[in-house]
C-alpha cells in the first residue's frame, strides 16, 4: 500500500480530515447506526472502527493505519461519506472491534468456521448447469487454495456433503444434489484409475494434478455406505510442508536433544502420538537433517506420503506380502545406515527394528500412545523384553498439533481468573485469540504448530525399564530429570500467544 503524509491525506483525498482529539476509549459508546456503517469484515480487514457521525455526515473513526491512502479510499468507498481518522495502535483497535461488534463477531466466526451451517468461507455454490467434471475440478482447486489436507465426499439420502479438513478441523463447503452423486463418485474414481463398476468393496487410488506450475499428489480412498460411496481424498501438496527439524516447533533445548539422538550411529528414536499429530512430518524432518551423500537411508512406509530425493522408499503392499516385517528384513540386506519404519504395529516389526538398532543401525519409527513414557510400556506390552527396550531406545518424542492464532486478527482474549487458576496461570497473564478475518477464513486460526514432549532415555530410566516399572513411575522420574510435559508445553504456547485457550483445553483434555 502507498503511504500518504498527513498533509496529503488532509488535502489530497476528497472529504478527508486528519487528526482530532481521541475519545476516551474506556467509556466509548457507539450507536449501532454508526458502528455498522463499516461492516465487520472491513473493520477487521483494515483495522478501522467508526465511533461518531457529525451533523455534516462526516464519520469519525479510529484507525491503525490512518495514513494509508488505499485503506482510506476503500473505507470511504463503502461508507460514501467524508472520513475523519484518529490513529490508535492495532492491538487496541482489535480489542475495541471485539468489544463493540460483540455478538456479531462471534456469530460471524461461528458461521464461517464450519461450526454453523456454512463453511470456512462463504460456502461454494453448486451450479446445476456445471458439468460433473467442472464441479469435481472446482472442489479440488478450492481445497488446494484453502490449504486443505483432505476432501470428504459424503453421500446421504438427499445430498452429498463436501467438507474440507483445514488445520485439522472439518468445514462444510457445499452440497451436491442426490441425482448428481453417482456421477460425481464415478468422476473421482475415473481420475484415480479405479474400477467404476465396483461399488461394493473399498478401493484405493491416486491422482496427480497440476496447480499453478507445481504437482499435487492426491491419495483417494472409497468406502461403500447406505447411500453410495464415501470418498476421502488426501491432498499432498509439497509447498505446504517444511521438512526441517528447526521449523517443526521444538524449543531450543529440546531441539538439541532431538538432533543429538539423530547424530548417534545407532539406537531407536520413537515419535509417538495419535493419528493426525504430525508424526510423519517429524520423521521426514529427521531424515532431511541426517541425509548426506555418504549415508544409505531406506524407509518402509504405509503409505509413502512424499518422495524424498536421495532416499530409498518402500511401500507396504499386503497383496504381495510386503508387510513392515518382511520389508524390514529385506532392507537389512541392503546395507543401510539409517532405517525409517513408518509404524511399529506388531511384535515382529518392533522386534526386528530393535535388533536392527542393536546391530549398528539408526532406526526411526512411530507408535500410537498418549505421551512419551507410555511408549516404553507399549513396547513391553507388545512382547518386547524390557532389556531390549532399555538398551535400544535412545529418545522418545510425543507430539500434538494445535492451531496457531491468525496474526492478522490476533487480539487479547477475555478469560476469567478462575479459568486461569485452573491452568495454573496467574491472573495477570494476558491470553490471546483470533477474531476471524478474511486472511484466516474467519476461523481466527491460520496454520498449526507442534506441542512436544522430548524424553531422552537416561541410565536411571533404563534401570526402571529393566525393573518393569509402571508408566507413572517412569513419568515421575523423567519429570524429576527435567522432562517438559505436553501439558506444560501447551500452556507455554498459550501464554506466548501462539495458540488459544480453546486449542489448549482441547489438547489438555487428552494429555492432562
Amino acid at each position: 500500500m502507498t503511504t500518504a503524509t498527513n498533509s496529503v491525506g488532509a488535502a489530497g483525498t476528497p472529504g478527508l480530515a486528519m487528526g482530532g482529539n481521541c475519545p476516551d476509549l474506556d467509556s466509548l459508546s457507539i450507536p449501532h447506526s454508526v458502528l455498522f456503517v463499516v461492516p465487520y469484515e472491513m473493520a477487521i480487514e483494515y483495522f478501522v472502527l467508526p465511533y461518531a457521525v457529525d451533523e455534516t455526515g462526516r464519520i469519525s473513526a479510529l484507525m491503525a493505519y490512518p495514513n494509508e491512502v488505499e485503506v482510506l479510499k476503500a473505507v470511504q468507498l463503502v461508507t460514501n461519506a467524508p472520513l475523519k481518522p484518529t490513529a490508535v495502535p492495532k492491538d487496541i483497535i482489535l480489542k475495541l472491534i471485539r468489544k463493540h461488534y460483540g455478538a456479531s463477531v462471534e456469530r460471524k466466526a461461528g458461521e464461517m468456521s464450519g461450526s454453523g451451517e456454512r463453511g470456512v468461507r462463504q460456502r461454494m455454490a453448486f451450479n446445476k448447469t456445471d458439468t460433473t467434471v467442472a464441479v469435481v475440478n472446482d472442489v479440488m482447486h478450492e481445497a488446494i487454495r484453502l490449504r486443505a489436507s483432505d476432501i470428504h465426499w459424503e453421500p446421504f439420502e438427499r445430498e452429498m456433503r463436501v467438507r474440507f479438513r483445514i488445520d485439522g478441523v472439518l468445514h462444510e463447503m457445499m452440497s451436491i444434489p442426490s441425482d448428481r452423486v453417482a456421477g460425481t463418485s464415478s468422476r473421482v474414481k475415473v481420475m484415480a484409475a479405479m474400477d467404476i463398476a465396483e461399488k461394493r468393496r473399498p478401493q484405493d487410488g491416486k491422482i496427480r494434478i497440476a496447480e499453478h506450475g507445481h504437482d499435487v499428489d492426491v491419495r483417494v480412498s472409497t468406502l461403500p455406505t447406505d447411500f453410495g460411496e464415501k470418498i476421502v481424498m488426501r491432498l499432498l501438496d509439497k509447498r505446504g510442508f517444511d521438512y526441517r527439524v528447526d521449523t517443526v516447533g521444538l524449543e531450543q533445548e529440546r531441539l538439541a536433544l532431538f538432533k543429538r539422538a539423530l547424530e548417534l550411529p545407532n539406537g531407536i528414536v520413537v515419535i509417538t502420538g495419535p493419528t493426525g499429530s504430525g508424526k510423519t512430518t517429524s520423521l521426514y524432518a529427521a531424515i532431511n537433517y541426517i541425509k548426506k551423500p555418504g549415508i544409505n537411508i531406506s524407509t518402509v512406509e504405509d503409505p509413502i506420503e512424499y518422495n524424498i530425493p536421495g532416499v530409498s522408499q518402500t511401500q507396504v503392499t499386503l497383496a504381495t506380502g510386503m508387510t513392515f516385517a518382511t520389508s524390514l528384513r529385506t532392507l537389512l540386506r541392503q546395507d543401510p545406515d539409517v532405517i525409517m519404519v513408518g509404524e511399529m504395529r506388531d511384535q515382529e516389526t518392533a522386534e526386528i527394528a530393535i535388533r536392527s538398532s542393536l546391530t549398528g543401525h539408526l532406526v526411526l519409527s512411530t507408535l500410537h500412545t498418549n505421551d512419551a513414557p507410555s511408549a516404553i510400556t507399549r513396547l513391553t506390552d507388545m512382547g518386547i523384553e524390557p532389556y531390549l527396550v532399555s538398551s535400544s531406545v535412545t529418545l522418545i518424542v510425543a507430539q500434538r498439533l494445535v492451531r496457531a492464532i491468525c496474526e492478522h486478527c490476533k487480539c487479547e482474549d477475555v478469560v476469567s481468573k478462575e479459568v486461569k487458576a485452573s491452568l495454573g496461570l496467574p491472573e495477570s497473564v494476558v491470553l490471546h485469540r483470533g477474531l476471524g478475518c478474511s486472511q484466516c477464513g474467519y476461523t481466527g486460526y491460520r496454520g498449526r504448530t507442534g506441542i512436544f514432549e522430548v524424553l531422552p532415555v537416561s541410565d536411571s530410566l533404563r534401570k526402571l525399564i529393566n525393573d518393569k516399572a509402571y508408566t507413572a513411575q517412569i513419568r515421575d522420574a523423567a519429570v524429576k530429570e527435567g522432562l517438559v510435559t505436553l501439558r506444560s508445553h501447551a500452556i507455554s504456547a498459550l501464554t506466548q500467544g501462539i495458540t488459544s485457550l480453546e486449542e489448549v483445553v482441547r489438547e489438555i483434555s487428552v494429555i492432562a
